[in-house]
């Protein structure tokens, strides 16, 4: 029997608890809020912590969840516990890779959910995508706070990040990123421009500049374009009626000039629906009996802090006030 602890309010574990009831093998021992002023003794004593640590045998940190401390998700890993955590964190390459040292040692899960990469839309797209040439990325986003640069990037882009590696399939060759400041001092827009070993490309830009509500990926390949719409879940897929014509960027890049598009067939693909939540829960089950490895893990959260981290370091050489 599987000892389960839920971090996070009673209203964010909700989801969690009604669907691990339905699992065999699996005792929720109860949930614990670490936002919660009251419980503040508990995760700052050492003792009261381990205390908890080792009450149960897995540990399901929600998002929601804001204070969750470092230390905290170390000693879980140190002291063999399996951990599932709703939506990537924010963690250093040194802290990520101290984690993954002890989760090898004690051979644990640690398994991230709740991700862009687990959603239904993506599953669908995935399975029409082969050997992918150039991918773009637009999304909206808020203007940076002083100071917060870093913290702005992880919350807007961490998970497009790991998503268009995953897409690619190849390490990354070179990094370069701008802010333009298009209506004052503070940066609307930040482009950013990927080139991958395999020659292929990706262009991301998030920032207020782009169209509220906005939230779209454009996979180009050899004989379609892919066009996966995040915020109206919608997966469509554009071809050429005539073999030997090619896909023309410009219709995308610039909607309003005037370029035929008569040879051009786009069709709405069909977005497998499931519950994505009771899938994440089902996989974190069986990757513990079975020992296997997550779909989400810590190395695809470092491989995202590295990106993170060269972006920063490319922008704020330049813009300090960042």
């Amino acid at each position: 029997m599987k000892k389960v602890i839920l971090l996070g309010s009673s209203l964010s574990t909700q989801e969690y608890s009604n669907e691990l009831t339905r699992f065999k093998g699996v005792k929720i021992v109860g949930y614990i809020d670490p936002d919660d002023s009251g419980n503040q003794n508990m995760f700052e004593d050492f003792f009261q912590m381990m205390d908890l640590i080792q009450k149960g045998d897995a540990f399901i940190i929600s998002r929601e969840v804001s204070t969750i401390d470092f230390e905290i998700v170390r000693q879980m890993i140190r002291f063999g516990k399996h951990v599932f955590v709703d939506g990537f964190r924010e963690w250093s390459s040194g802290e990520i890779e101290e984690i993954e040292k002890l989760r090898n040692e004690s051979r644990t899960v640690f398994q991230f959910g709740n991700t862009l990469f687990g959603l239904p839309i993506i599953n669908s797209a995935m399975q029409l995508i082969n050997k992918p040439r150039f991918i773009k990325v637009e999304k909206h986003g808020t203007v940076p706070k002083k100071g917060q640069f870093e913290n702005w990037i992880f919350e807007n882009l961490s998970e497009e990040f790991d998503l268009t590696q995953r897409i690619m399939k190849s390490p990354i060759r070179s990094i370069s990123a701008r802010p333009m400041f298009l209506f004052g001092e503070d940066p609307d827009l930040l482009n950013i421009h990927i080139e991958f070993h395999n020659d292929a490309i990706c262009h991301v830009s998030v920032g207020r500049a782009v169209n509220k509500n906005t939230h779209r990926i454009q996979v180009y390949q050899k004989e379609n374009m892919l066009e996966i719409d995040v915020a109206e879940n919608q997966l469509n897929e554009s071809r050429m009626s005539i073999p030997t014509d090619q896909l023309s960027l410009e219709m995308d890049f610039y909607p309003d000039k005037e370029i035929s598009t008569e040879n051009r067939v786009t069709l709405e693909r069909h977005i497998s629906p499931y519950n994505a939540r009771k899938l994440d829960l089902h996989s974190f089950i069986e990757n513990i009996d079975k020992q296997q490895s997550p779909s989400s893990n810590l190395t695809h959260l470092l491989d995202v802090a590295d990106m993170i981290e060269v972006v920063c370091e490319k922008v704020k050489r330049r813009y300090h006030a960042l």
